[in-house]
Parts: structure tokens; sequence; C-alpha cells
């Protein structure tokens, strides 16, 4: 009975505590454009207060028992007292520079102090539960496995059953009616303690004191995964899209390692091999995209890199658990533990956008993963010679590539797919043969790492920039005729270097694709609004008389679009056209209704439209803002999701008309760079549309049985996977 009170109190409070994270996430994620930073800055806020409530849970411990009871349910209360939480109407972030700091300041307003209050729970009540006379009392570590249990359940029924179920504000008004079951739940573990102590309990054994190599030792097993959770969790949600289903699933298996490593349940000797085979299934993957530049599948390269993310936090933690002190120094031990989860979280989203200008905080934690992996094994000290020589053969390995490289010899080779298969095999074969030897397998995959990373820079990039909002690349493109515009992985733009070609557009916006079919005869509008900057070549399409505003939310985006050493559509067709810095969904609401003739959507993050821009709330307000007889053009290519049912769905419930248009270039304009591209065209009456119906090139939107609009508290990833 003694352990299901505990156990109870325990899971409700984490339950709680990973409900609240993603559900105020939500709320947060339109004001900034839906960008996946968003969700690795609250990650960082939540690790941060997670460490606060840790050492107030230290430090309340050397109370006496009636002095935390005291001083916790006073926190609980003005906890209370803040709740329900929401987001104001009238709330919005700045205009200029990244907004992180924003970011931290309204969650530690909104939700602060009830996460605090949560946060400190686990360590709390497992610390009571030591002083009792229960005869698991000596080793209350499983009671850690429960809450992460608790939490596990918490993050799986948000998308699948939360969600569904009720929309945000209404979540919200839940979660506080659970934050008040912990008040009585707090209460009743604290009485069966207090009976413990009448019943005179032994004093627990406390231990030879922690050195400090064993407090840096767990923070660094502990900073690992953290960072590599908010790796994972950036690399699949800004390719597919920046939805609490993305961001849960990384941080439930990452609570899953936890239930294995401190739920007695990790004796097997299959998990360092495991987490060997993880850092190569993740190292070949990054070599396959910046060196080999194969083609990998979503559905190979996703399940790849966030299974291999779970077994290397599983070893991690292993060992973590593994080095648990005795139960009298309990808080202590967690409090360095999440040292180490807020040091992951600060590197990832706030020193790595600053110090690097790509994600290369992925690379760093997977060579300390490998370095970990030397305190489980000395073998590699019995052989010291042989390993130094193998660390010097790869580093000349790793030379020697990147040199043919810069001589393109390497590059003439790699042009064809079969030797790029072999050489994608034999890096295969020799790391997983390298993973039995600790010092080599770490010296291998940092030597296979930095020669990607030098190889990739190697290959025509002549600008590299990070913001907030992603990392953006210019690259030049066939020996120097083009110069690309690259976010994450996903070409935006091409321009040709040659003057005289400066006001061709190509990639999407190529004369004969879509949107110049539509903006070449829709009936000429006097105002438009274009959501989504990239290279500027929309303004190309400009005609007499026609008044175009940009909106994008990423200055750098505009700055590289004004760079006259890349690209010059804005200086040679947009002249005077005004951009406004911001959401474009929040930019728009501002506008008067009726205000634009024609609005045209075409913002991405990597390979990803913002879901938020796609809800029926969103396009109910673009109808809103079209005068009469006006027109919303979508730009909806994706290379994951099939999102025509999304947009079919969401206007037929608002009685819009639309037609769409799937483009393939012919092979002489694929040879100037034009790319396929599916757009849609909208408008609020059919006979609006008539200009088009008559071209067999576009058709009805496909549409989906059964299919539910997206809305704002709402959306279906999986339904519209490519598989």
């Amino acid at each position: 009975m003694l352990i299901a009170v505990f156990s109870l109190a325990s899971g409700l409070s984490a339950f709680l505590l990973f409900w609240v994270q993603p559900l105020i996430t939500k709320m947060l994620l339109p004001m900034l454009g839906g960008a996946p930073a968003v969700w690795n800055t609250a990650m960082m806020f939540f690790q941060i207060t997670l460490l606060v409530g840790y050492l107030y849970a230290h430090l309340l411990t050397r109370l006496r028992p009636w002095q935390q009871a005291v001083t916790h349910g006073a926190l609980l209360l003005a906890a209370g007292s803040q709740l329900p939480f929401g987001v104001d109407t009238g709330l919005s972030p700045p205009v200029e520079g990244a907004p992180i700091l924003w970011l931290l300041a309204t969650l530690a307003r909104l939700v602060g102090l009830p996460f605090l209050a949560l946060s400190a729970s686990a360590p709390l009540i497992q610390a009571w539960f030591g002083r009792t006379t229960n005869r698991g009392a000596g080793d209350p570590y499983f009671l850690y496995a429960a809450s992460n249990a608790g939490s596990l359940v918490s993050l799986l029924a948000f998308p699948l059953v939360l969600e569904r179920l009720l929309p945000l504000p209404a979540q919200a008004r839940v979660w506080t009616w659970g934050f008040a079951l912990l008040i009585p739940a707090f209460a009743a573990c604290f009485l069966a303690t207090r009976r413990a102590d009448q019943a005179a309990a032994a004093p627990a054994e406390v231990g030879v004191p922690p050195g400090w190599g064993d407090r840096l030792l767990w923070v660094t097993l502990a900073l690992v995964p953290s960072s590599l959770l908010l790796g994972v969790t950036s690399y699949i949600s800004t390719d597919l899209a920046a939805v609490p289903l993305l961001w849960v699933v990384p941080l439930a298996l990452y609570l899953l390692t936890f239930i294995i490593a401190f739920g007695r349940l990790a004796g097997s000797r299959w998990i360092i091999p495991a987490q060997g085979v993880g850092i190569v299934a993740i190292t070949v993957l990054l070599l396959t995209a910046r060196v080999l530049q194969l083609p990998v599948p979503v559905w190979v390269s996703v399940p790849a890199h966030i299974i291999g993310f779970f077994a290397i936090a599983l070893g991690c933690h292993t060992q973590l658990a593994r080095r648990r002190p005795p139960a009298a120094r309990l808080t202590e031990f967690y409090l360095w533990m999440s040292v180490g989860g807020a040091l992951g979280g600060i590197f990832n989203a706030l020193l790595a956008p600053v110090l690097f200008s790509s994600t290369y905080e992925y690379d760093i934690c997977l060579g300390l993963a490998c370095a970990l992996r030397l305190t489980t094994s000395r073998r590699w000290r019995e052989r010291p010679f042989i390993e130094v020589c193998y660390a010097i053969a790869l580093l000349c390995c790793a030379t020697l590539a990147v040199v043919q490289v810069r001589g393109n010899s390497l590059l003439s080779f790699l042009g064809e797919t079969t030797p790029r298969v072999l050489i994608l095999a034999l890096f295969t074969a020799g790391l997983l043969w390298f993973s039995r030897h600790a010092l080599r397998f770490a010296l291998s995959v940092t030597a296979f790492l930095a020669a990607g990373l030098l190889v990739q820079n190697t290959i025509g990039i002549t600008h590299q920039q990070r913001s907030f909002f992603g990392v953006l690349q210019v690259r030049s493109i066939d020996h120097g005729k083009w110069h690309g515009l690259m976010h994450g992985d996903t070409l935006h733009g091409v321009e040709s270097t040659d003057p005289a070609h400066w006001k061709e557009t190509s990639t999407y916006y190529v004369a004969t694709g879509p949107a110049g079919q539509f903006l070449s005869t829709v009936p000429s509008p006097r105002r438009v609004a274009a959501i989504g900057l990239g290279t500027g070549g929309l303004a190309c399409f400009r005609r007499p008389g026609e008044a175009w505003t940009f909106f994008e939310i990423d200055p750098a985006v505009i700055s590289v679009a004004n760079d006259a050493r890349f690209f010059h559509y804005l200086a040679q067709c947009g002249a005077g056209m005004p951009i406004a810095v911001g959401d474009g969904r929040l930019l728009l609401a501002a506008e008067p209704d009726g205000a634009y003739e024609l609005i045209i959507l075409d913002a991405f993050s990597s390979d990803s439209i913002p879901v938020h821009l796609l809800t029926r709330e969103a396009l109910a307000l673009y109808l809103r803002k079209l005068a009469p007889h006006g027109h919303l053009l979508v730009h909806i290519s994706n290379r994951y999701l099939e999102l025509e049912p999304v947009l079919a769905s969401g206007l037929a419930e608002l009685g819009a008309s639309a037609l769409a248009q799937f483009f393939t270039p012919k092979a002489e304009e694929a040879a100037r760079w034009a790319t396929p591209s599916n757009w849609v065209a909208v408008a609020a009456a059919p006979s609006d549309l008539d200009f088009l119906r008559g071209d067999a090139r576009w058709r009805p939107l496909r549409t989906q049985a059964g299919f539910i609009p997206w809305a704002d508290d709402y959306s279906n990833i999986l339904g519209v996977l490519r598989w």
C-alpha cells in the first residue's frame, strides 16, 4: 500500500509535468512561425527549471520534516494561484533579433512556478520514501522509473488522445484540476513519512562521499542524451513539421531509457553493443547526406535517427544508474544529473546557434558519446600503441579524402551510384568492427565526422548563416553558373550568375510552372501579400500598377536575398517593395479585412510548411483578408507529406473553391534548374477561377475520405505522410 501511494504521487506529478510541456509550447508556437527552435528553446527552459527544482528539493531535505511540509505546501499553493494558464491575445514576440529571451520570459511568467513545484516532486518523494520503514526504502530509485512511466503515458496521451478530444484552453483547465489533486497526494506521502519517523526507522546508509570526478561523470552522462534529444528532434521536425507528435516521440524514448535504466531492467550485456550500433547508424546517415549525397527515404532516415538516439541514450543512462549513490545522497545525485540535462539544453538552444553556422552540436555529442564508452572499457589501456597507430591512419585517410575533394578527383569518382554505395558499405562495416574497441571506435567516428564536415563545406558552399529559424546556405552550383539558396536540406531558389539572366526565375518559380501560369493570367491585382521571401524570385512576376508586400519571419533570409554577391531578384524586380518582418499569419491578421486582391502563401522551414499556416483558422483568415473576387495561391510542395487533403478538407468546410497543379519540368527546363512543384489556387466563388478552368493542367484538389480538417489545436501528420 505504501509503495502504491508514493508511486501514484510520483506518476501524477510526472504526468502533469510532461503534459504541460507540449501544451504550453503548442500555444506559443504560432507566434514564432512554427519554427522547430521553439521546442528546443522551450525544452531548455524546462531543463533549467528542472535543475532549479532539484536544487530546491536537495536543500529542502536538509530541513526538519514539518518545515519541509510547510515550505513545499506553500509553494504548491502559490503555484496553484497562477492557474489556469493561457496565452493572451495581445501577446506578441519582438520582430527584430532572436526571440529566445522573449520566449523564456513568457514561459517563466505563464508556467514557471507550477513547473518548478512539479519538478521537485521526483527527488522529494523518493527522499521521503527513503525515510520509511518499507524494505525497499534503502534503494528508492525504482520510484524514478515510476515517475518516468507517468511522464511517458502523458507524452503519448497528448498527441493521440488529449489533442483529439480537448482544445488547448480546455486542456489547461483540466490540467489545473490535476494539479489540485497533487496537494492531497503529497500530504499522504508526508503523513506516511511521519509515521515512519515515529517508528524510529534505522538511519539510511550514507556511503563514501562522491568525488568531483564522479560528479563530472554524472553531469556528462546526462548532458549527452539531453543534447542528442534536442538534436534529433530538430532534425525530424525541420523537414516534416514542428508538431507535438514529432516532439514527443524522441522525448518518450528518452524517458523510456530512464525507466529501463533505473527500473532494474538494465542488467543485460546488449546495451553497450547496441549503443555502438546506434552511433554507427547516425554517423553513416550523416556521411550519406554530406559526402556521398545519396537520397535516403524518410521511412528509413527518421526511424534510424530516432532508434540510434534511443540506443545512445540508453547506454548513457544505464551507466548513470549503475553509478548511483546510496539513498542518503539521492537528491545530490539528481541535482548533478539535472545539471547535465540543463547544460545539454543550453548547449543546443542557446550556445550552438551563436557559436556554429550549422548544426555541429549533433556531431560533437556523438563524439562525446563515444568518449564516454571509454569509461566502461579497459581494453584500450592495455594496447595504447596499437590504438594510437589506428588513430594516425584514420586521420591520414580523412585528410587524403578532403585533399582529393578539393582537387575534384574524388568528386568525379563519386559521380556514379555504385561507388558511393560501396563506400557507404565500407564505412558501415569498418565502424561496426571498430565498435568493439572503445578508443579506436571513438577516434574513427570523430575522424569520419570531421572529414564529412570538411567535405561538405568544400563542395560549393559560398555562404552559411544560422538563425533562430534554421541554417541557410548559399551554394555555388554547376561550376559557378548558378547560386542556390538552401534551408536545411531543401533548395529554395536558384539564380544565374550571368547578369543577363538575373530576372529569369527558376526552381519552383519557373515561368512555365503553376506560379508563373497563375501570376501571368490572373486579373491584375492592386495589392498583393506574399508570405515567405526566399530569394525574392516571386517579385519578378509583379506587373505594372501592382503593389506587393512580402512578409518574412527570418531576418537572415532578408539579408541573403538582398546580398548582391548572390541574388538580384529584389534589386532587379522588387525595388521599393516593403518587407514586413514577423510571422505572416500574425501580421496579416492585423491588416483590414478585404485588403488584398491576391495572397501568396510560400512559407517553408526546410521542406516543411509551418502547420499553423494550413489550419482552417488560417484559411478563414486568408479569405477574410481578400477583396471580393480575390485569390489565394498556396505552395504545398513537399517530399514527405501529401498536403492536398489538408487544404481540400479545410476549404470545403469554408465553402471555398480550389484548383491544383503538380508540375513536372521538361528536360530543357530542368537543365536550367526548374524543379517539380505543387500549387493550389483558391477563391471564394467557383466563377473566380474560370480563367484557369480551360487549362487542363489545373484540376480539382485530391481529397481523402473522412479526413478531419487541421485546426490550431489539431493536426494529423501520420494521415498525410508519404510512406
